[in-house]
């Protein structure tokens, strides 16, 4: 019930400042809607990422991605899928947030798109893959049912529908014009089908220039300007977290780092760009085991040290978000299960604590 009424309360904000008229008023209700979105945000602390599609059946060992991105649909076939399993999971485990890979760099769309891509509807997605489960929409659903706030990952870097060369989409570039409309159209396509969606987590954005980028949030914040967006840098090492550091990444509304936390006193929610004042988030994004898709073998690493990234990102003044990737089953795999359950538990004993 409260997650409810914090929703409505953004709606009606929202709405109050809808009915200005102008480019400058226009500009002020989206930054007022964010700033309501990210007051919310913030307070999650804890969140679950769900890496899970083509590469979970395609992947090789030191990869996130198939080898060549031409694997047909029919390879991604999970045999007892359970996305339900997997929001239960987060919500039992004290996450109030989750983010799902709804293309990741495979290409691979757990969704059924309608957009057109090279003179046709684009067709390598559930509905010609082994399983058709409305992977997105399953999860929207879930997230309700256990009041879990949802999120949607959606990978720039992209080897099978991006004509660029994939070790040149890692530089700061510009992206091939039909591939630039394809984003514009899946990412509109998404907020349009799934309104439920608050968070959209953009990654590798460095492969699009600055104009692009621009273009890419303005349009995600035209189609719901309380829709929190994350420009992940992709970058695993940085002195702090400030929109200077991360130029590649601009414009966005988090801040972020992966695999190496930031510590108390290396981000300021207020930062200044260009004269202009922007306030904005930081989450840390890290894996329960190694990898971020599921691999045989690939085992949690130890509670106490999940529990001290938890600690540490929070007390940061971030969120955490935890990589739980399920298996080709389609359901997280009871060592991650127990493993969560053991850091709520340092958790919950630490609020005790402090009380």
């Amino acid at each position: 019930m409260k997650r409810i009424n914090r929703l409505v309360t953004i709606a009606m904000a929202l709405a109050s400042i809808t009915f200005a008229t102008g480019q400058h008023h226009a500009e002020k209700a989206t930054m007022e809607a964010t700033a309501l979105s990210l007051e919310e945000w913030r307070s999650f602390k804890y969140g679950m990422f769900i890496h899970f599609g083509m590469a979970t059946y395609a992947s090789r060992p030191n990869e996130n991605h198939p080898k060549n991105a031409q694997e047909p649909s029919a390879l991604y076939a999970p045999t007892d899928l359970d996305v339900d399993q997997w929001i239960r999971v987060a919500r039992d485990s004290g996450m109030n947030y989750a983010v799902l890979t709804a293309k990741h760099s495979a290409g691979h769309c757990l969704w059924d798109s309608k957009v057109q891509f090279r003179g046709k509807e684009f067709d390598h997605d559930i509905a010609t893959s082994g399983n058709k489960t409305d992977v997105v929409a399953a999860f929207v659903e879930a997230c309700e049912k256990y009041a879990v706030a949802p999120g949607l990952y959606w990978c720039l870097f992209d080897c099978r529908n991006n004509s660029v060369r994939p070790g040149l989409q890692w530089e700061k570039g510009d992206l091939p014009d039909d591939y630039f409309q394809f984003t514009q159209e899946q990412l509109a396509e998404l907020l349009n089908n799934y309104p439920e969606v608050e968070y959209l987590w953009i990654d590798i954005p460095r492969a699009a220039s600055l104009e692009e980028r621009t273009e890419i949030y303005n349009g995600i914040k035209e189609i719901n300007p309380a829709c929190v967006v994350l420009m992940n840098h992709g970058l695993e090492e940085a002195a702090n977290a400030s929109i200077a550091n991360y130029q590649a990444a601009w414009p966005t509304d988090i801040l972020n780092t992966e695999r190496h936390p930031l510590n108390v006193g290396q981000f300021e929610t207020k930062q200044t760009w260009e004269g202009e004042e922007y306030e904005l988030g930081y989450e840390h994004c890290d894996t329960i085991c190694k990898k971020w898709f599921w691999y045989e073998g690939d085992q949690p690493r130890p509670v106490e040290d999940l529990y001290a990234l938890y600690k540490q990102t929070t007390e940061a003044g971030g969120n955490l978000l935890l990589n739980v990737p399920p298996d080709q089953s389609g359901r997280i795999p009871d060592y991650h299960v127990n493993a969560l359950m053991e850091i709520k538990m340092r958790i919950d004993a630490s609020v005790k604590i402090s009380e």
